[in-house]
């Protein structure tokens, strides 16, 4: 008698992912796995679906997110995604544990758990990322091993802190113990290490990258030993860059990463499926790309049993129309298919904004006759230039113009003070910009011509509990982010057309191709070369100690 199982696909080209090829054959599935591939007499199925000679590839996998950079919670992140064909993702929670330490955390795992979307969670290694910014946390080993035991969590994220790496900080180490001693995965973050340091990291077993940006980073890292995430995501456009250095040879030791991604352009382009495209788009064969962006973030994962559509694995399967340019036509997530269903955004408390900013705050006194340190925006890039230029000034003053803008970042938990420089790249003609999403520790910054819009979009945050804000003429545009002044609690479209809205009020402002609050994000970040602004002061990477603006 013939065993029943749920689901028997047929008539469809299905990707072998071990030996990169499109075979015509069957699978049979049930209990959220496959059961087998090929034809079967001994088995029948409940329900058979035909393909038509469509094409099917295993579900597409972020192999490292931050889902808050999306301005999303987790269950309207997976929403927007599942019908790109990505049904699993590593998600760091480190914006949100920057704020609101564990109870961010569980917040997390709790809000995703309404979503079909596979989210494993990484925790997060460095809560603050260094002690040169003040965080809303501080989480230390202690407080994260719990978490080992909740199923959703797959390791350590993002080592980021390559000195507590490299003195051997007894908690940092101790984070990665507890990592390794649950079995789970520690993912690396090396941007701008050598390669000498780059075996420090492989020697205490951290196993992956996202930041290389070229290819000979990329193969720098791949002959150290590592798991290369290629990185494509609102600002952090790698891919084209890293693409070269893939071979047949070497694919298996690559993956996709979105890193951070706004639900704007998830929405535009595509999550991980855009990744697959733009490989396709540049001269990568169809099943190497979606090999790369299936099976072998799993294997770089640690999973055994999942992005290989063959018998054992998870039912996790994504149809499509065309190899070259597809879109995904019927998405399975764990031996079902995909419908979306209604959700509603679980509240997390909001921690109110404590902050004040004056006019004499925001004050750069400048000797004329001397250059300034001034961050350079590379586009595209979260690093950034380290600029020593003249800078204008009247009466002894910074006076910004349409290349020079005024930066602030100010500690919004505690009111513990506020870093004033000097920013180039942004092409203000006039007005302000201010967001609640400064990585990593997430203070309040703010850039712009003048200090009145700079102040009043400075209270507009406050007042609103955070998110983001454009000020132009005494208009204000806002986007509120209720969570953690990270993410809304509002449906992916709403969020999406209110960034839309936000865009615009900025291109009434500035010229620049690229998103302006991502990009502005980033300039708080002081694990990240070369010039930032924290809290604390302007940060010089290479140096890695705070400067003054005129040395």
């Amino acid at each position: 008698m013939a065993k029943t199982v749920s689901w028997h696909i047929i008539n469809a080209k299905i990707l072998d992912v071990f030996n990169l090829t499109f075979d015509e054959t069957e699978l049979w599935i049930d209990d959220q796995k496959i059961v087998y591939r090929g034809q079967r007499s001994d088995l029948q199925a409940a329900h058979t679906y035909d393909a038509k000679g469509q094409y099917i590839v295993p579900g597409l996998i972020d192999a490292h997110v931050h889902i808050e950079s999306s301005l999303l919670a987790p269950s309207e992140f997976g929403k927007l995604v599942i019908p790109r064909g990505v049904t699993r993702i590593f998600a760091d929670p480190h914006e949100i544990a920057s704020v609101s330490g564990v109870s961010g955390i569980q917040y997390m795992l709790e809000e995703a758990r309404q979503s079909p979307l596979h989210i494993h969670y990484m925790l997060p290694s460095s809560v603050p990322a260094t002690p040169f910014e003040h965080a809303g946390a501080k989480l230390h080993a202690d407080a994260l091993k719990p978490f080992y035991s909740a199923p959703e969590v797959n390791g350590l994220a993002e080592v980021m802190d390559f000195p507590a790496v490299f003195n051997e900080d007894s908690d940092m180490h101790q984070k990665i113990r507890d990592a390794q001693a649950a079995g789970k995965q520690v993912d690396g973050h090396a941007s701008g290490l050598s390669r000498e340091q780059l075996a420090i990291y492989r020697k205490y077993g951290i196993s992956t990258d996202h930041e290389s940006e070229n290819a000979k980073q990329a193969l720098e890292r791949l002959n150290a030993g590592f798991a290369v995430f290629v990185r494509e995501g609102t600002v952090e456009r790698d891919e084209l860059a890293i693409l070269p250095a893939i071979t047949t040879a070497n694919q298996s030791h690559f993956a996709f990463a979105t890193d951070d991604k706004t639900a704007n352009d998830l929405q535009r382009e595509g999550s991980i499926d855009f990744n697959v495209r733009l490989a396709i788009q540049n001269g990568m064969s169809p099943a190497m790309a979606f090999t790369i962006g299936s099976y072998n973030a799993a294997k770089a994962q640690g999973l055994t049993d999942v992005g290989a559509l063959t018998d054992g694995f998870v039912a996790d399967l994504v149809i499509i129309d065309q190899l070259n340019d597809f879109t995904a036509q019927k998405v399975m997530v764990n031996g079902q298919w995909y419908n979306e269903s209604e959700t509603t955004v679980l509240p997390l408390t909001n921690q109110s904004l404590n902050f004040t900013l004056t006019a004499a705050d925001l004050a750069l006194p400048l000797d004329p006759e001397k250059p300034a340190h001034v961050i350079g925006i590379m586009p595209h890039h979260i690093t950034t230039t380290h600029l020593v230029e003249n800078v204008p000034t009247v009466d002894g003053q910074f006076v910004a113009d349409d290349t020079y803008a005024k930066i602030v970042v100010a500690e919004r938990y505690h009111n513990l003070g506020h870093g004033v420089g000097i920013i180039k790249g942004l092409h203000l003609k006039s007005g302000a910009i201010a967001s609640t999403i400064a990585h990593d520790s997430h203070n309040v910054i703010i850039a712009g011509t003048n200090d009145e819009d700079m102040i009043l979009a400075a209270n507009t945050l406050r007042d609103m509990g955070g998110g983001e804000v454009v000020v132009h003429n005494g208009q204000v545009t806002t986007l509120p982010l209720a969570i953690g002044g990270l993410m809304s609690e509002a449906p992916y479209q709403t969020v999406i057309e209110n960034d839309h809205k936000l865009q615009a009020a900025f291109a009434e402002l500035s010229d620049i191709p690229f998103d302006p609050f991502l990009t502005l994000s980033f300039m708080a970040l002081p694990v990240i070369p070369s010039l930032k602004m924290t809290d604390q002061g302007l940060f010089d990477f290479n140096r890695f100690s705070f400067i003054t603006i005129q040395d």
